[in-house]
């Protein structure tokens, strides 16, 4: 006869009981965050595709006028576009460089097909479409690709090319809120989990997209202060 007593499944020195505990608790703090998501909400699913497609109209005119643009300047060497204002800021010397094709393909041709289809996932979720989890993911990688891609070309015209190409800074201005949105409603969603205090600040997506503004012009203002200087006749 077996003179061991049972487990109390309401002591606490039951490992079953603990575990329960453990699990509701838990439970518990995640209906607790998704409560706090759902309340303070600042990339709501409405929101954000309007982010898209709104970044992604404005983007596919600039590609598309920076591939006609190209095709004018293939088709008559050595003439000059309405965007080429002087040495500096000239749309034919940023397009007429290996950048413009780094990819094998030219870039007018990926921005066209890109933010084609990040204007169809916008205007899904302006709509109110719930996306699967792997389309939210597919999204997301586009928009990281496009915003990676950006920071090279921005990085190339800046420091190597030495010229401002004024349609493709329209698609570096799209693009980052674009981007920062995007990954606030990653997070929102709870599809991408990060540490507490990332999460919240990255959840600011306004904010972030004008701290990438200042910086770009901060580093535009000093790479070409003397140009400045010069067109200001200082």
């Amino acid at each position: 006869m077996n003179d061991e007593p049972a487990l109390d499944p309401a002591d606490p020195a039951d490992p079953a009981a603990d575990g329960a505990d453990d699990a509701a608790l838990l439970a518990e703090i995640d209906a607790e965050l998704a409560a706090e998501r759902s309340s303070k909400s600042r990339a709501g699913q409405r929101l954000t595709g309007l982010v898209l497609l709104i970044g992604a109209l404005v983007g596919w005119i600039a590609s598309l006028e920076l591939q006609v643009g190209k095709e004018f300047l293939l088709a008559n060497p050595g003439g000059s576009l309405s965007c080429d204002v002087n040495p500096f800021i000239s749309c034919g010397n940023v397009m007429m460089t290996w950048q413009s094709s780094a990819l094998g393909i030219p870039n007018m041709a990926i921005g066209l097909g890109g933010f084609t289809i990040m204007g169809a996932i916008g205007a899904l979720m302006a709509s109110g479409t719930v996306l699967p989890t792997w389309f939210r993911w597919a999204r997301l990688g586009g928009m990281t690709f496009a915003f990676g891609y950006v920071h090279f070309l921005a990085i190339s015209a800046i420091f190597l090319i030495k010229a401002l190409c004024p349609w493709c800074m329209v698609i570096w201005t799209v693009t980052a809120p674009m981007f920062f949105a995007t990954l606030a409603r990653t997070i929102e969603s709870g599809d991408l989990r990060l540490p507490t205090p990332l999460a919240n600040a990255l959840r600011h997506w306004v904010v972030a997209t004008l701290l990438w503004y200042l910086l770009v012009i901060i580093v535009i203002a000093l790479v070409f202060r003397q140009q400045w200087l010069t067109m200001l006749g200082i």
